[in-house]
Parts: structure tokens; C-alpha cells; sequence
């Protein structure tokens, strides 16, 4: 892997940094306190941040997209991580979407969808986990298609879901057919104005702006040609998503481990007792030392998963890897940011608490911690500790 980042490369992300900078950044405290966005405004937001390369920076440039490379890709996100972990985890989300049409949509699907995803006039999200299945995800689901003639009918509850409240189409991993077994799992596409459903803010320690919801389906009736892919192949194109999500919470946690640091930079120059400034203290600097070398190495890490990524090779053991070791560090840079505020880094005045409910957050989704060492255990011993 080459660790020297291009021009254009450093260019995209300087692009990127000025203006959250500018646009962004003075808004977070205001919406973070009010909660999850609205639907017009994640909108507005992402209109905005559509020109600097997210939500159409994978997509290939025949369907209006910027075609970028995932390192690039991941620069982008860690800096609007660093910038807003919660807009992250929506712009995240909602860009998975246009990129399913693009690799396994039908053309009548990407005519229908993905100009309007990628302009932002319609959000998407992904729904996988249950009230009953998380971690043995996607075997484990209850949610269940039966075709009806031109229409599946679905009942099935989803929890957790990101931007579950403001999606316009859900990307549904259902049982189609209970006589494959696993294979029996297929992606549907439901759109709320045609197939209703019921949507639930759920409540949560971080990541405050990102709408996460329960949803119910009762009887939704989803047009037959709504199918996303082959059919029965959700399991494959699942795991493989995983690999993609885990990869991008590694570098999600990152760009909030390093807004921690230069927080901590700041206040302890800054901030003086005894008649001088705390950074002058030898522990204070330990602190600091040992907080960027571990943002480095899980940089590092997430970079080296989404360079495998990048070459069209498999990374179970390198993105559960960097999922499991950048969402813990966070934490513990995040937490170590507090201390050197304080008491001051206890009070919303100061972004550090937000950053350390943002990073303990993101160690659940895509897999717990646990569940990520079991997967690199597994890769490297050949023994499976759970099916």
C-alpha cells in the first residue's frame, strides 16, 4: 500500500475540511441539541455537501457520479466525522442507496431511484437488525416476504435503523423463501409513498443528530419488481456490506478521535494552573502522545481495509479489525480528552462529552466488539466460534 496520499487527493480533502470549517461546524452545537434531523433538513444538507463528493463520489460517472477511489472516499469521511459524527452516520447511510442501484439495480429501478437519491430529493437506509437479531444477523431475522401475485407482502419489524424516520426507500433484507435456509433471504426495495409503513424515533446515547428508528411492516404490500440483485442472495451481498460498513465506522471513529485530540491541543495550551499551562505537565503530554499514536494506527488500519476494498478483494479480518480497534479507541482518546478538560469536559459548553457519547456509540452498530474478534479469531484459526 502506498502511503503517500495524491495531489488531487490532498486537494479533495482540503476542499472538504475548509468547508465544514466554515458551513458546518458553526451549526452542529444547535442541531445536536434539538436532536435527530428532520427530513428537510438532512436534505438541505446533503445538498450541500453533494459538490465536495459525498453521496456521489462512489457512484460511476455514466450515472452522474464522481467515481473516487475508496481511500478517497474514506478521507471525505473521516473529515465530516470530524467535523459532525452525526451528519457522518446519515450522509453515510443515505449514500449506500445509489451505490446499491448502481452494482445490483434493475435499469427500471435506477430510473426510478437513484437520479433522485443522488440529488437528494429522496433518503435511503438500510434495514437489518430485529428486536431479536443482531449479532447472528442476517441467518437470524423473522421479517418475512411472501409474493402475493405482482406484490410481496411483508410483516416484520426493524430496530436501530439510521435515518429510519426520514428514509423515503428502505433497502429490507426479508425472508422471501423459508425452504432455502439461509439463501432464503432476498433484498427488497420499499418505498414508504407506495408501501407504507410505520416508523419510530428511537433515543439514543450519541450520535444525537442521526435519526434512528424502529420500523414496522404490517401487510406492506412492495411491487414484485422491487427485488434489489439476484433473489435469495441477501446473505452474500450482506456479509460483503459489512465489510464496507465496518470499514467506514473504523474511519468514522477515527475523524472523532482526532477532533478529541486537537480539542485536547487546544485546551491544554490554553488552560493554566499552578501558574502555567497544563500542556506544560508531563502527564498531559503523555496523555496527548498516546492519544495521536492510537488515532494513527487505527487510521491505519481502516485505510489498509478500504485499500483492499479498493482492489476488489474480500477483508473479513482486516475491516472487523479496524471496526473493533478504532471504535474503542475513540473512546479512550475521547475519554482521555475529558480528563484533560476537567470538569469543563464534563459540560456541553465543550465538545469533548460529545465526542466521547458519539465514539462509545459506534462500538454496537455493524457488529459489537466481540462479535469483531470472534470474525478476526475465526479468519485466523480457521475455527468458527459461533455459526
Amino acid at each position: 500500500m502506498d502511503f503517500q496520499f495524491s495531489e488531487e487527493q490532498k486537494m479533495l480533502r482540503s476542499a472538504a475540511r475548509d468547508f465544514l470549517a466554515k458551513e458546518i461546524v458553526p451549526l452542529v452545537d444547535e442541531h445536536e441539541r434539538r436532536g435527530p434531523l428532520s427530513k428537510e433538513e438532512a436534505t438541505g444538507f446533503i445538498k450541500r455537501l453533494t459538490p465536495l463528493g459525498y453521496i456521489v463520489g462512489l457512484v460511476p460517472e455514466e450515472y452522474g457520479g464522481l467515481e473516487l477511489d475508496l481511500v478517497s472516499y474514506a478521507m471525505l469521511l473521516e473529515e465530516l466525522s470530524y467535523a459532525w459524527a452525526g451528519l457522518a452516520s446519515i450522509i453515510n447511510i443515505a449514500g449506500a442507496l445509489p451505490l446499491a442501484l448502481t452494482t445490483r439495480g434493475t435499469e427500471e429501478q435506477r430510473a426510478k431511484f437513484l437520479a433522485r437519491s443522488l440529488s437528494g430529493e429522496i433518503i435511503g437506509c438500510g434495514a437489518i437488525t430485529e428486536p431479536d437479531s443482531g449479532s447472528d444477523a442476517p441467518r437470524g431475522i423473522k421479517t418475512k416476504a411472501v409474493l402475493d401475485g405482482d406484490e410481496w407482502v411483508v410483516n416484520g419489524t426493524k430496530v436501530w435503523i439510521t435515518n429510519g424516520t426520514i428514509a423515503d426507500v428502505v433497502n429490507l433484507l426479508t425472508w422471501t423463501d423459508f425452504g432455502q435456509g439461509a439463501q432464503g433471504i432476498s433484498s427488497l426495495l420499499v418505498e414508504k409513498e407506495v408501501s407504507p409503513f410505520s416508523a419510530r424515533e428511537l433515543n439514543k446515547l450519541g450520535l444525537k443528530a442521526a435519526p434512528t428508528a424502529e420500523l414496522s411492516f404490517a401487510d406492506c404490500r412492495v411491487p414484485k419488481g422491487n427485488l434489489l440483485g439476484e433473489p435469495e442472495a441477501g446473505p452474500r451481498i450482506t456479509l460483503a456490506g459489512f465489510e464496507f460498513g465496518r470499514s467506514s465506522l473504523g474511519i468514522r471513529a477515527c475523524g472523532i478521535a482526532q477532533a478529541a485530540i486537537d480539542a485536547a491541543i487546544r485546551y491544554a495550551r490554553e488552560r493554566k494552573q499552578f501558574g502555567r499551562p497544563i500542556g506544560s505537565f508531563q502527564m498531559i503530554q503523555e496523555m496527548i502522545a498516546d492519544m495521536i499514536a492510537e488515532t494513527e494506527a487505527g487510521r491505519l488500519l481502516s485505510l489498509h481495509a478500504f485499500y483492499l476494498l479498493s482492489k476488489g478483494e474480500r477483508c473479513r479480518k482486516e475491516s472487523s479489525m479496524a471496526k473493533a480497534y478504532c471504535t474503542e479507541m475513540a473512546v479512550g482518546v475521547t475519554s482521555k480528552a475529558i480528563q484533560i478538560h476537567g470538569a469543563m469536559g464534563l459540560s456541553d459548553e465543550y465538545p469533548v462529552e460529545r465526542y466521547f457519547r458519539d465514539a462509545r456509540t459506534m462500538t454496537i452498530p455493524d457488529g459489537t466488539t466481540q462479535i469483531q474478534k470472534l470474525i478476526v479469531g475465526r479468519e485466523v484459526l480457521g475455527i468458527k466460534a459461533f455459526t
